[in-house]
């Protein structure tokens, strides 16, 4: 094994301690799971010690391959920070790019985004975390975080890419049988499709004057696609961002509930660490979705 194979050797040991896997790490490095094995028994043959413990489904590190892997780590975590300052000189948006989101956001538009940012810079790899979990992006080694405002302080910073008003909707179905509120109080008494990242006292401005009122209901969720079939289902009334349910309403599919009355605007962001310098590819991914969000941005079209 040359000084070169062992290096690279290092960085798939590495690799696969960190994905908890030979099939995850494959994966990741676009090899076969053959070739990360074949990778490794070479590297062990080399160090004259076993690194893993291998069973049919699962494997453990020995003693000797955890006071190895530190180095490995190392070489592996130097490699990308190299790869990445080289990509960041090109002008050319180039390289991979990691990014999260929620599931409902990412599905309804971000990964539409991605989808043909790829084909106007088919040099990008796009790698995608679709999850309704505040995702650790420092610790997963995360590009780009697309989360909604505001946001709390933390070590990242923001890039906003739109501003959408929120509403309270109902379907017809709903409304026939329990009555359409009048009037900020009125929605105490109805049935909420309740969202984890809503709170239960809701603050609205009307006629000049902000007026709360707490909600509750039967139906609580997670994820904004469910709370949006529940919705559509007639389970009670949700707040959800205008521009979701925006075709709905006009078609008469679902209702906007006291409409001359407003809540908070949602404002998303996408969001990196702090003192990482926007690289070229990030740089043009940011721009390109504002640009493509650019319809349902409130904030621009007023």
């Amino acid at each position: 094994m040359s000084a070169l194979d062992e290096v690279r050797a290092m960085m798939i040991f590495a690799r696969v301690v960190e994905e908890g896997g030979f099939s995850a790490a494959a994966r990741k490095m676009g090899l076969s799971r053959a070739a990360i094995s074949h990778q490794i028994r070479q590297l062990e043959a080399k160090l004259g010690v076993p690194l893993l413990r291998r069973s049919t489904r699962t494997f453990s590190i020995t003693d000797a391959g955890a006071r190895y892997y530190d180095s490995c780590r190392t070489i592996m975590l130097e490699a990308e920070a190299a790869r990445k300052r080289v990509e960041e000189l090109r002008d050319e948006p180039v390289g991979k790019i990691s990014i999260t989101s929620s599931v409902h956001l990412g599905t309804l538009r971000i990964v539409p985004i991605l989808n043909r940012f790829r084909q106007q810079y088919p040099g990008v790899a796009i790698d995608v975390h679709l999850s309704d979990d505040v995702v650790d992006l420092i610790g997963m080694g995360i590009d780009i975080g697309i989360r909604s405002g505001p946001l709390k302080s933390s070590e990242l910073k923001s890039f906003k890419l739109y501003q959408t008003r929120r509403i309270v909707a109902a379907s017809p179905e709903y409304l026939a049988r329990a009555g359409c509120p009048g009037s900020i109080e009125e929605l105490a008494n109805h049935e909420w499709v309740m969202y984890s990242r809503m709170p239960e006292t809701l603050a609205m401005m009307c006629d000049g004057s902000e007026q709360k009122v707490r909600v509750n209901g039967n139906v609580r969720v997670d994820n904004a696609t469910a709370r949006l079939q529940f919705l559509r289902g007639g389970h009670g009334l949700a707040v959800v961002p205008f521009c979701d349910v925006q075709d709905e309403v006009t078609t008469g599919d679902l209702v906007w509930v006291l409409p001359d009355c407003t809540l908070p605007d949602l404002q998303v962001y996408a969001v990196y660490p702090t003192g990482v310098t926007r690289s070229a590819k990030v740089q043009s991914l940011l721009e390109f979705m504002r640009r493509e969000l650019r319809d349902i941005d409130i904030s621009r079209n007023a």
